[in-house]
């Protein structure tokens, strides 16, 4: 291995990680922190114990431990190995052990205090993936509390220190410069959206013209990365023996991976089209040229729906420095970029905490022994409402119970090492397979979370997926058919009980057809869904949901693996999944009494039955919820009701702003609608038809709800009106979040020079000063300053356009009237 710039920190950080208890290591692409680092720990012997280094993506920890063991003259599984999901290639002798996703997080639940290992290395830090967040607060629980002895590294390539410093006062900070090799940078803007792969194979045909060596394509997904090499392929057709086009993502094989990452032979210029799994930690050989597309896709959880959000968006100026460093790791070299200089991308890529669903890791800490994530150190705090959507359906799970408690149930889930989900699957098809004697039924349900766990993306039928799985789905069928302790039996495995599966594992995501022949559906959590176009499972009736995603481009959320389900299966083994309810609501807008009794299933209605022979007081009950669901604009409002409901809002919204002494209730139209059995209710007696809703006394129903002492104070500080020096009692008009108008004809108030107020003096009215005519002249809320300037001008003009109305020269010594001046006492 040559040279490298980390060598010039190596003694810095060897004697750091002898004096702190963190380290905080920051070097640039190509710096050798992911390899040459851990080696050299390694072959000098930094440490008498194991060293275990968590690396974010599959690809990069299993390229490294092959590189790294190449190095050792030996074999993974030696003294170099990797752990992941599915793949164990470790031994007694391995003393480093580079593991991905949830391996350290099992480590440290069935071993908290880490027998036999002296360092934890968190590579590329930056991407703040959601399991290197949690098994570093993991990690510093058990540094603080069970092994003072533990060393953890932080390792990044453009990490924003300040923020992880803080969280780690005790930690050493190092910084290592990277390679010194300029890179020139080439901007082309793309035309649009719709063009973006057609501009981008233009920019790539373009780069490999002006320049030489290797070419490093980033796009956003598998789509982009197919779509490139089909119009390449088509390009390079007379030169496919020159051209080596390499697509590269995590679900290829070892051998397609080594094959986009491996030196070419000579005289052959390689293409590789990657996603953002190349930005880091992978060395691919001899890339000289990034073509960068500037977009990346990541999924956003939404917790109100439960589902994920596919989004393609822009890097962040973090994630393009990463790309275009790949480029000058060996000599100069030059990046292509998609878009204009002038586009502004964001510092850095929200945390994967922030935008996850979270049950796996709650579940985590409340196997760990802790109540919530505030009680670890995380560098960033998960959102507290993505908690509490995890607990509540863990809750259903029984994996804890009603005070947040981890179970027995959920302790097992947690052994398992699988999604909370799938989990619980397994361990109801064991309860199922025992209760109802179903053949097979444990190994058909191994599969199908070993399909699901797969994320392969072949057809959206799970049935059929199940019927021909791939070698990796059988591979890990066969562990988990182990962690249950069985063996793979000869006899064929009961597919028709895969929805009934896959029904325990989601039963927010029973669908019901709304429209058979378009492929649309409604979720059993109230979200509606699409089958893609070719989907063979178009005209099934009921389907139980696995994967989807949300998505820019259609009003429903896109279905992506599915399965077929009878309701006759869910009332025979799952009868505690419905419930029965009466509906009795009048339908406001088309004056239909809509009374049925419905058997349902979440929010899906499966049965209905009509109601007859209907009290009064059941339809007066229908037109409150009628109102409920319409809203109170069906209500009959005068203009003098609305003007009180805005009253009323608008005390209300002052008193809480000062903190006022009474009790005032809120008015907005949420609370009003939520609150209507309490002031609505009661005035509804006798209205049993929409016809009748106009008796309604609303009035005394929004003032039912103040007690006397403090429909008095309202009065007294919001009143109707407002006397003016000619006595006359103003109306004031209330507005919503707006200081309430006084309009009154300026004649009237001659001889005034504070402005009217309310709220005991605190708001000033806008005043609206009108013409003898009612015409508005001018708005203030400054009546002496009105007086003493901007009324000279009005007075000029309105002298010519009212002359037997009085205009005083001084307004202030003048007396307010409501007359001409031939009615004026002139003594």
């Amino acid at each position: 291995m040559s040279s490298l710039p980390i060598e010039s920190v190596l003694e810095e950080l060897q004697s750091s990680l002898s004096l702190a208890p963190q380290v905080i290591l920051q070097a640039p692409p190509g710096a050798g922190k992911s390899t040459f680092l851990p080696f050299t720990m390694v072959k000098e012997k930094w440490f008498t114990g194991k060293i275990i280094m968590l690396e974010p993506r599959r690809l990069a920890a299993k390229n490294i431990a092959f590189y790294l063991a190449s190095l050792m003259d030996e074999s993974v599984g030696k003294k170099i190995g990797y752990r992941m999901r599915g793949e164990n290639k470790t031994s007694k002798e391995t003393q480093l052990e580079i593991v991905t996703e949830g391996v350290l997080t099992r480590m440290l639940q069935s071993d908290p205090e880490l027998t036999g290992t002296d360092l934890l290395i968190f590579d590329e830090f930056h991407e703040r993936n959601l399991q290197g967040d949690l098994g570093l607060a993991l990690a510093l629980d058990v540094q603080a509390g069970l092994r003072e002895d533990l060393k953890i590294l932080i390792m990044s390539a453009t990490l924003e220190n300040s923020h992880l410093q803080d969280k780690l006062p005790d930690a050493l900070c190092i910084s290592s410069q990277g390679r010194s090799y300029p890179i020139q940078y080439i901007y082309q803007n793309s035309v649009s959206k719709q063009t973006l792969i057609i501009d981008l194979v233009k920019l790539i045909k373009r780069a490999y013209q002006e320049q030489s060596g290797n070419i490093l394509v980033f796009v956003a997904g598998i789509k982009e990365i197919k779509q490139c090499e089909s119009l390449l392929a088509d390009y390079f057709s007379a030169l496919q023996d020159k051209v080596l086009i390499a697509p590269l993502y995590g679900a290829l094989t070892l051998n397609e991976q080594q094959k986009a990452i491996s030196n070419c032979d000579s005289g052959i210029r390689k293409i590789v089209i990657a996603t953002n799994i190349a930005e880091t930690s992978l060395t691919i050989e001899g890339i000289s040229v990034v073509v960068d597309s500037g977009f990346e896709r990541c999924m956003s959880y939404q917790p109100q729906s439960g589902i994920g959000k596919l989004q393609t968006q822009r890097i962040s100026e973090a994630n393009a420095t990463q790309r275009a460093g790949r480029a000058g790791r060996l000599s100069a070299g030059c990046c292509y970029r998609l878009w204009s200089p002038e586009t502004r991308l964001n510092k850095q890529i929200s945390p994967e905490i922030n935008r996850s669903d979270l049950t796996s890791l709650v579940l985590e800490l409340l196997n760990w022994g802790v109540s919530s994530p505030a009680d670890l150190s995380f560098i960033t705090q998960p959102p507290a409402r993505h908690v509490e959507t995890a607990k509540s359906l863990l809750e259903i799970f029984g994996a804890i119970d009603n005070k947040g408690r981890c179970t027995k149930h959920g302790q097992a889930i947690v052994k398992l090492g699988v999604n909370p989900r799938l989990g619980h699957l397994l361990l109801e098809a064991i309860e199922f397979q025992k209760e109802h004697a179903i053949a097979g039924l444990v190994e058909l349900a191994c599969l199908l979370v070993a399909l699901l766990e797969s994320n392969e993306k072949s057809s959206d039928d799970i049935e059929t997926c199940l019927s021909k799985p791939s070698f990796a789905v059988k591979q890990q069928q066969a562990l988990l058919l182990k962690k249950c302790q069985l063996k793979k039996s000869a006899g064929p495995l009961p597919l028709n009980y895969c929805g009934l599966l896959l029904a325990l594992a989601f039963p927010d995501r029973i669908a019901q057809a709304r429209d058979l022949n378009n492929g649309v559906y409604l979720l059993s959590n109230g979200i509606g869904v699409c089958l893609l176009r070719e989907s063979n499972l178009i005209g099934q009736k009921m389907l139980v949901v696995a994967d989807l995603a949300m998505s820019d481009r259609s009003v429903n959320s896109m279905v992506y693996k599915a399965c077929v389900i009878s309701l006759a299966t869910l009332e025979e083994f799952l009868p505690h999944y419905f419930t029965a309810s009466e509906v009795i609501r009048w339908s406001l807008p088309g004056k239909k009494l809509l009374a049925e009794k419905r058997l349902n299933l979440g929010k899906l209605v499966i049965k209905k039955q009509p109601l007859t022979n209907l009290s009064n007081q059941q339809k007066t009950e229908a037109i409150l919820a009628g109102i409920k669901q319409t809203g109170l604009s069906v209500l009959t409002w005068s203009d003098e009701n609305r003007q009180l409901l805005t009253r009323l809002s608008y005390a209300f919204l002052q008193l809480s702003q000062v903190n006022y002494t009474i009790d005032f209730p809120d008015f907005s139209e949420q609370v009003l609608v939520d609150d209507m059995e309490l002031w609505l209710a009661p005035y509804l007696n006798g209205v049993t038809k929409p016809e009748q809703l106009k008796r309604i006394d609303l009035k005394g129903a929004l003032l039912s709800r103040l007690s006397w002492p403090v429909l008095q104070v309202f009065n007294d500080l919001f009143p109707t009106s407002v006397k003016v020096p000619t006595g006359s009692n103003i109306k004031i008009s209330y507005r919503d979040n707006e200081t309430p108008v006084l309009s009154v004809r300026m004649q009237e108030l001659f001889g005034q020079q504070e402005t009217p107020s309310i709220f005991e003096g605190r708001i000033k009215l806008q005043l609206a000063l009108l013409s003898p005519a009612r015409r508005p002249l001018q708005l203030t809320q400054d009546l002496a300053t009105f007086w003493q300037g901007a009324y000279n001008d009005v007075k000029k003009e309105m002298r010519g356009r009212y002359p037997k109305h009085y205009w005083p020269d001084n307004p202030l010594e003048a007396v307010a009237t409501r007359r001409t001046k031939k009615h004026i006492d002139q003594k």
